[in-house]
């Protein structure tokens, strides 16, 4: 446990840190105050009469939400042996879905908002079908796929969004807003984004970390990513796993932007946020793809983003700082997750 799991994370903060100074330096700023702020930023403190934990707290949760459920995408799908990098792609058509749903008229209102929220899962997983389909059938690698995809469903969401969904009542390119039955409600009166759909990805990752470690599906779901041919040869169903980890990987992205959709923007616009897709994959590779995990480590970089943004506001420093430090974290966790399966392999 202490060499695959807290020794990579502890390297992996090492590097956080290294390449945060590294560019707060470069962008020449001093080192102590700017680690304040950011810190400010991602927790209140040292509180101030325009910046408070209240604030603080409001974003990073916000933030969080959407990258546990994007980086349990990418982590399901890689415990299948699949590198989704779709989750931006499907997170966009799932909001999409879910703020059509959401406007419908005539949905009894006790079942509106599951309605949205099934509707932004199911988009998604339809979404990612395609790829592991041609992945399980004709040998299409996914990592080519899904990133094609991604451009899809950008360019769908901006067509449908602009010429077959757009609110007749205005001339701006979103749909119109839905309706209040099918809001998720704030997780308290003073915050403005961060809604209960983190309860929903709690308990998913806690679901899913006993799915995974617990049932025959999760162990045959594991053993097919670890070797597939080993899987094969002890009689499990190794493409059926895939495409059942890649639709619920695919879901649960979709599910990321119907939460966005009900708890925050209550639309579907052009511009709408799909990077935490991509943001979602260094949550998985710095949790190790567990699920459990994964809710620390979606706090961390939603701690990060909130702080850098913070760093932006008030010292002008590039708000791009937060993206930098996930690439090289990224990289770092690639290099990880090859060199184990190298050596297992």
């Amino acid at each position: 446990m202490l060499r695959t799991r807290v020794l990579p994370a502890l390297l992996g903060a090492a590097i956080v840190l290294t390449a945060l100074t590294l560019l707060i330096a470069a962008a020449g700023k001093p080192l102590g105050e700017s680690f304040q702020i950011i810190l400010q930023g991602a927790t209140g403190y040292p509180r101030t009469d325009a910046y408070g934990p209240e604030d603080a707290w409001d974003a990073v949760l916000h933030d969080m939400t959407l990258l546990l459920l994007t980086g349990l995408a990418v982590a399901v799908a890689l415990q299948a042996g699949l590198f989704n990098i779709g989750a931006a792609g499907q997170l966009l058509i799932g909001a999409l879905a879910a703020a059509w749903a959401g406007a419908l008229q005539g949905v009894p209102s006790g079942m509106h908002l599951p309605t949205a929220l099934l509707a932004g899962a199911m988009a998604g997983a339809l979404w990612a079908f395609i790829p592991v389909w041609l992945k399980v059938r004709r040998g299409a690698h996914e990592v080519i796929s899904t990133i094609m995809f991604n451009y899809i469903a950008l360019y769908l969401t901006h067509w449908l969004v602009t010429e077959r969904l757009k609110d007749p009542a205005g001339d701006a390119p979103q749909t119109a807003m839905i309706a209040d039955p099918a809001r998720l409600p704030l997780l308290r009166e003073d915050f403005l984004q961060a809604s209960w759909g983190l309860g929903i990805a709690v308990l998913i990752a806690l679901g899913l970390w006993l799915t995974l470690y617990r049932t025959v599906w999760g162990y045959e779901t594991r053993a097919t990513g670890a070797n597939r041919d080993a899987a094969d040869a002890a009689g499990v169903p190794t493409a059926q796993r895939m495409v059942e980890a890649m639709l619920l990987s695919g879901a649960l992205a979709g599910l990321a932007g119907a939460i966005e959709v009900c708890g925050t923007q209550y639309r579907f616009f052009e511009g709408f946020p799909g990077e935490y897709g991509f943001d979602g994959i260094a949550v998985a590779l710095l949790a190790g793809n567990h699920p459990a995990l994964a809710l620390l480590s979606a706090w961390l970089m939603s701690a990060l983003r909130s702080g850098a943004y913070h760093l932006h506001a008030e010292t002008g420093a590039p708000k791009e700082i937060a993206v930098v430090v996930q690439a090289a974290l990224i990289l770092y966790m690639v290099a990880v997750y090859l060199r184990k399966r190298r050596v297992e392999g």
